[in-house]
């Protein structure tokens, strides 16, 4: 995204959330300043003695903050880098903090007040692009900033983590599904899609009792339910139960979003504010992590004591009884492990750091969802959310309706998401040819023992033709691919690959269809890393996802970006655009569609894998319990341990991932 595009969204934002909150009655109301910390200071939370020091108070660390604080017994330390901002209205209010664009690319993203504004290094299958990586800054972490997108994978990614990565029948989707259920408040969907039904069983697969508020949008555009009826048209039928077990085809996306207040519901809200008045729960924001304290003891081997962190400059230590948790994402949580001397001795040596323990595979594994964006231009009378931008009575009506009601427009989130199978996007001839091509490039590769599995893993998955290899998705509004003119309506279209590995390969895609402006493509495979070069706590980690230097990848954009073309040309949608903006129609053959995706990549900010989850013989980081490898008391509770990338957004799996793995502390120490 271009400085001006950004500039625009955050003053279009900001403009937008003042008229909110002079208007607002259910909209709570921010009073102009955070509380530097939570219930304690620097050095008061330093002279506390606590049983776990949980680093990062993002999606998972609050959830085990939550859980392990409810034994008034426990002390329970949270250390976040970010502020915290209860009730902020950029935050809480869905279209506020994503206006022009979907989350992933909107005020709250590229905004150095929420957002660690990571980026990777140049890409070099992107001549030399440079990928924008948001993760949350902010106590609630990425769940505050992302796009409230709440799916549920199909069985068998899942059931990969139990059988290809060794790691036993809790870590399954029979295993996980308790936890997938304590974490939700569902409340049941409107019959809005063509195609849709009331699906008893989707009911059975939800939670109704759990902190996080997960509904479906009541508001819809003109653009959501003639995109699903083309996709119907061509041959995508409607899931009406995609949280059963099976993920694939076009559905009405669940979203974490309160119905009654029409806000987001986030760690932040739903875990940490609940349980913010317990006396055994302390948590210190703006505070930088600079890494963990170790002692090597005969009987117990490296033993964590304590955890070091930065507040004004001043270096403070807190002690640990019992365990550090790291939950600070899938790129900072390497970082401090490697800063704590932990990582690979090749780099840590060459900083001067004093290895602790020769871990190499720490940092590596990274794996995302890559993406591609389409846009194109809707006649002037075809209601999209660009309308909320040029329209000052529309705006402004959709604001009293969302103060007073809290539905309409300032409601929304993305509605249409459809995993697909790659057969249902190419013919035979040419899935065959792209497989053939896959296999002999696979066949050239070194490749290590967690990347053999990876690989068989997904050839089985793609072959089946049962799980999601692309998902689509629609946007109602533009700005994101192309510059949007004043006045003017937009589609925004996304081709997002869902099957990912570590490099040398990137296997599955997800192809979305976005907002009314743009088409993107986010991908699953890919074999990278994240590392430090810098002793530095504060410095940004060297982040390289290795976007399409495996040919399939390429492949599976390039085809995914033509079968959003074909959709967005099939009826009744087509019927509603103008014409085709980026890319323009001149983009016909493979090769010009190739050079094209390859400047138009993005990241659908779904980062995993760096401390991954797997047996020890196969090059897992941490074991079926979360605790690292050769360290005695530090577990990992974050995107970095899941394996392999999975079919959908990953802000679900975190939620019940953290739940289970507070199961398994308790179990550990009995409490």
């Amino acid at each position: 995204m271009s400085p001006t595009t950004l500039t625009r969204l955050l003053t279009a934002a900001v403009s937008l959330s003042a008229t909110l909150s002079a208007s607002a009655n259910l909209q709570p109301q921010y009073n102009g300043s955070y509380p530097a910390a939570t219930g304690t200071d620097a050095a008061s939370f330093a002279k506390t003695k606590f049983d776990f020091v949980v680093v990062g108070g993002g999606t998972a660390g609050l959830v085990l903050a939550y859980r392990l604080s409810e034994n008034p017994k426990i002390s329970v330390g949270v250390i976040e880098a970010g502020q915290y901002r209860p009730d902020d209205p950029l935050i809480g209010t869905p279209t506020a903090g994503n206006l022009l664009g979907n989350a992933d690319i909107g005020t709250l993203l590229g905004n150095p007040t929420y957002d660690w504004m990571f980026q990777s290094v140049p890409q070099a299958a992107l001549n030399g692009l440079v990928i924008d990586y948001p993760r949350g800054k902010v106590v609630g972490g990425s769940s505050a900033i992302n796009s409230m997108i709440w799916q549920r994978a199909s069985d068998v990614d899942y059931d990969n983590w139990n059988t290809v990565f060794q790691n036993g029948p809790g870590w399954s989707a029979q295993g996980l599904e308790p936890y997938f259920k304590r974490v939700e408040s569902w409340t049941e969907p409107e019959l809005l899609f063509p195609g849709q039904q009331r699906d008893p069983a989707l009911a059975t697969a939800h939670g109704t009792n759990g902190p996080i508020s997960v509904s479906y949008d009541t508001f819809l555009t003109d653009i959501e339910v003639p995109s699903v009826a083309a996709a119907n048209s061509i041959g995508i039928p409607t899931n009406s139960n995609p949280d059963g077990g099976n993920e694939t085809f076009i559905a009405l996306t669940a979203r974490s979003v309160d119905p009654k207040t029409g806000l987001r519901s986030y760690a932040g809200n739903a875990y940490y504010q609940t349980a913010i008045g317990r006396p055994n729960l302390k948590l210190l924001s703006q505070a930088v992590v600079s890494k963990i304290n170790f002692s090597k003891s005969g009987k117990s081997g490296i033993v964590a004591t304590g955890v070091n962190y930065i507040v004004g400059g001043k270096t403070y230590t807190v002690s640990v009884e019992k365990e550090v948790i790291l939950a600070a994402g899938s790129l900072k949580t390497p970082q401090i492990l490697e800063l704590s001397g932990v990582g690979n001795k090749t780099i840590l040596s060459n900083l001067g750091i004093d290895v602790l323990l020769d871990f190499p595979q720490i940092g590596e594994n990274l794996q995302d969802h890559p993406v591609t964006l389409l846009d194109f231009k809707v006649k002037d009378d075809v209601l999209t959310l660009d309308r909320l931008n040029y329209n000052q009575t529309y705006s402004y009506e959709q604001q009293v309706l969302y103060n007073t009601s809290a539905s309409g427009a300032m409601s929304y989130t993305e509605a249409v998401v459809g995993p697909l199978p790659l057969q249902k996007t190419v013919n035979s001839s040419t899935f065959d040819a792209m497989f053939s091509n896959l296999t002999a490039t696979l066949a050239t590769q070194q490749q290590t023992p967690i990347q053999k599995v990876q690989y068989a893993a997904l050839e089985s998955m793609v072959k089946s033709g049962a799980v999601g290899w692309f998902e689509l998705t629609v946007v109602p509004s533009g700005g994101v691919a192309s510059t949007a003119a004043n006045g003017s309506n937009y589609l925004t279209s996304v081709a997002i690959e869902l099957d990912v590995l570590s490099s040398p390969a990137s296997l599955r895609t997800w192809l979305c269809s976005m907002w009314l402006g743009t088409s993107t493509f986010y991908h699953r495979l890919t074999s990278a890393g994240q590392h430090i070069n810098s002793t530095d706590p504060t410095a940004q980690p060297v982040i390289d996802p290795k976007f399409l230097e495996i040919p399939w990848d390429a492949e599976v954009l390039v085809h995914g970006s033509q079968w959003v073309r074909k959709w967005m040309q099939s009826e009744p949608i087509a019927g509603l655009l103008e014409g085709e903006v980026t890319p323009s129609l001149n983009v016909q053959s493979d090769e010009e569609w190739d050079a094209y995706v390859r400047t138009a990549v993005r990241t659908t900010n779904h980062p995993l894998g760096t401390t991954a989850m797997a047996s020890r013989a196969l090059g897992g980081v941490v074991d079926p319990n979360l605790k690292v490898y050769g360290l005695a008391n530090v577990r990992v509770v974050d995107a970095g341990i899941i394996p392999m990338t999975i079919g959908v957004a990953i802000q679900s799996t975190i939620y019940a991932m953290a739940e289970k793995a507070a199961d398994l502390v308790k179990s550990t120490y009995g409490i």
